[in-house]
């Protein structure tokens, strides 16, 4: 990598903001603040999807979901393989490495998760009008809280209490052939690449009535690894000029959630969306390496609060309709708008009260254990 050699950090709130060399002299830094902004994007589309749910199911049988939302989960894990290639760069030659980068996912993904699948619980459990599809059940409740498919009880679908946890699972479950690919000293594209594509192939030919085997076996799981295949490529220093990266970002973007690409196109069109999600991921972070760009604040703010705000919406988000149904007013376009403004705040509160200083105070306390702190 020569002078393309880059220095890679993950901040102490996201894991999607990155330092790296970019094409500039080594040392020098840049930041993917437009990785951040994607994560904005993923998570608002998520959440005008289940705005409209909610506000169809609660409110007016009449109102169309916005389905294209749903491709925001894709774009969340090409982000995700994007990130953890270029951040394990350093932990490849380090014993202690595969150590790291375990306690570092744990860290950054389940405090928050546990803590918001307990109100969810609570709500569940305190106010069960406000919480349709749901029933209690100890095991299925543990499973959740661990990360292991279960079919819920009350839908007969498989997926955890908090219902966007399912992208949770194939997080964890790719954090653990991560994990392991640096414990044994693979070459990460190539055996993670053929554990997913093994899935993925696996996924046209499952019939299982265990949980785990229908649920990974998905070709979702393959978004992943174009996520990564980005991440190498902007790794070596092959970046995309800037007038086709803009073409390519756009094209991505209309294919994912321009409504009129989502109905054209096959509802199993998998591993397009997945694809869609590497050019948009690519030709982001290809321009951001070549060239300084400013990027509005607030976006860059609830980039950095996508995770709690991912998290937190299916919880808030449903008192809009409920309150609109309650005095008899039937606006399902201002339950929409009412739901994606509560969402918002609660992302930002739980942020700022929640994933903020609990990550601050664990990442103190992970910097203190022998293991990192040994060099490689």
């Amino acid at each position: 990598m020569n002078t393309e050699k880059r220095t890679i950090l993950l901040t102490h709130n996201s894991e999607n903001t990155i330092h790296t060399g970019g094409t500039k002299k080594a040392g020098s830094r840049l930041e993917f603040n437009s990785i951040q902004c994607l994560r904005f994007v993923a998570a608002l589309m998520v959440v005008l999807l289940h705005a409209t749910f909610y506000a169809e199911e609660r409110l007016d049988s009449t109102v169309s979901k916005y389905e294209p939302g749903a491709h925001g989960v894709p774009l969340f894990f090409v982000i995700s393989g994007f990130v953890m290639i270029l951040s394990s760069q350093n932990l490849i030659d380090d014993k202690n490495g595969w150590k790291k980068f375990a306690v570092k996912r744990i860290v950054r993904i389940v405090p928050i998760y546990w803590i918001i699948a307990t109100i969810k619980l609570l709500v569940m459990l305190t106010t069960s009008k406000l919480v349709l599809h749901s029933q209690f059940d100890l095991g299925y409740v543990l499973k959740s809280y661990f990360f292991i498919p279960a079919f819920n009880p009350a839908s007969g679908l498989v997926e955890p209490l908090l219902g966007v946890g399912w992208t949770l699972n194939f997080e964890m479950f790719f954090y653990l052939i991560f994990t392991l690919s640096l414990f044994f000293k693979f070459n990460r594209m190539w055996f993670i690449g053929t554990v997913l594509l093994s899935l993925s192939v696996i996924s046209l030919f499952k019939k299982s009535t265990w949980p785990a085997v229908g649920f990974y076996a998905d070709p979702i799981v393959m978004d992943f690894f174009w996520g990564m295949i980005a991440g190498l490529f902007i790794m070596k220093g092959k970046f995309i000029s800037g007038n086709t990266a803009i073409f390519l970002i756009l094209l991505g973007l209309s294919i994912l959630f321009l409504p009129v690409m989502y109905y054209l196109g096959s509802y199993n069109s998998v591993h397009i969306w997945g694809i869609a999600s590497f050019l948009v991921v690519y030709g982001c972070a290809s321009i951001e390496s070549s060239k300084s760009i400013n990027y509005n604040s607030i976006v860059l703010f609830f980039g950095t609060a996508s995770y709690s705000l991912y998290l937190i919406h299916p919880i808030i988000a449903p008192l809009a309709p409920s309150l609109f149904k309650h005095f008899g007013l039937i606006w399902p376009v201002f339950s929409i708008l009412l739901s994606m403004a509560l969402a918002l705040a609660a992302g930002a509160v739980c942020y700022y009260a929640l994933e903020r200083p609990i990550s601050k105070k664990l990442n103190t306390k992970m910097r203190q254990l022998e293991f990192f702190q040994k060099k490689p």
